[in-house]
């Protein structure tokens, strides 16, 4: 078994005042801390115009791709994931000119974590289809894909029009930056193993079907078995197995995460969220310090 890699979640202390969280250091220097601390990737959730009702479970943030511009800048190894984009927020076209345009400016380390979204409200404000967005999703996977190739674009049926466009530069990693779907859901996994190059479930209690709009996934064991039919699915494709992406479940005391780790990886897990939350940044980086010494980086 080989320990799953590391993420680290920006904690969502950051985007509620980022001013205030950072003390006036620069974003640059929580992903720095990141990095030297040993672990594999940073990432940014997206939510940039939820209700109100949202915000006290932390359903703020930064933009994803400024956020994570301003870590590429201070880093040279960790991955940058978005953990998730929601396809129906912006035109395929756009969103493809930011992937390009990060993974050039990194060097080649963006993995795009997207899904199809939940939040109905925001969905409205930003003028976004909410009905019918898992088939808008796939068609913005084709028109993202397509624009990555730094081929001409000619679509005149289709939802996202292009009568001959070219998006350049192309990305740096070939074909494009791995794209990971986001979502417990069976179309979700389907997805994933048809479309992608991983899959993104997360734990998620009963209690929050009905908000999040995801199936439950209450345990390793259920997710274990989710991963064999994701895998499963994917051999029929011919395609290499998909990366797997989750976080633990429950509250994990720091002398238990190395073999809760090495249960994740058992179950298939090939990267695992973690965070460290802090009120203010040098609160998470010392969480940093403390987690990494648990682990023995």
């Amino acid at each position: 078994m080989t320990r799953p890699q590391l993420m680290m979640c920006l904690p969502f202390e950051a985007g509620a005042d980022p001013l205030a969280w950072s003390e006036g250091a620069p974003l640059g220097s929580w992903a720095s801390a990141v990095e030297d601390a040993g672990f594999d990737a940073v990432a940014v959730t997206d939510h940039p115009f939820p209700t109100s009702e949202w915000l006290p479970t932390g359903h703020h943030a930064l933009d994803p791709f400024v956020a994570l511009t301003a870590m590429a800048t201070a880093t040279t190894r960790v991955r940058l994931v978005t953990d998730v984009l929601v396809a129906g927020y912006r035109n395929p076209y756009l969103l493809a000119k930011s992937v390009a345009s990060l993974d050039v400016i990194s060097g080649g380390r963006l993995c795009v974590g997207i899904g199809a979204g939940y939040q109905r409200g925001e969905f409205a404000a930003l003028g976004a289809r909410f009905e019918g967005r898992g088939q808008l999703f796939d068609a913005a996977l084709d028109a993202i894909y397509r624009t990555l190739d730094g081929q001409e674009v000619i679509d005149e049926e289709g939802p996202f029009p292009a009568p001959g466009n070219i998006c350049r530069p192309i990305p740096v990693q070939s074909p494009r930056p791995p794209f990971w779907i986001g979502g417990n859901s069976t179309a979700a996994m389907r997805r994933a193993a048809a479309r992608a190059d991983g899959w993104m479930p997360f734990p998620q209690p009963r209690s929050r079907v009905s908000i999040s709009l995801s199936p439950a996934l209450g345990s390793l064991d259920a997710l274990a078995q989710r991963i064999v039919e994701a895998q499963n699915l994917r051999a029929t494709t011919g395609l290499p197995p998909l990366t797997i992406c989750s976080a633990v479940f429950g509250r994990v005391a720091d002398d238990e995460l190395a073999d809760t780790l090495e249960a994740c990886g058992n179950a298939g897990v090939t990267w695992v969220r973690l965070r460290a939350p802090g009120t203010t940044m040098a609160a998470s980086i010392q969480r940093l310090h403390e987690l990494a010494a648990a682990l023995g980086h």
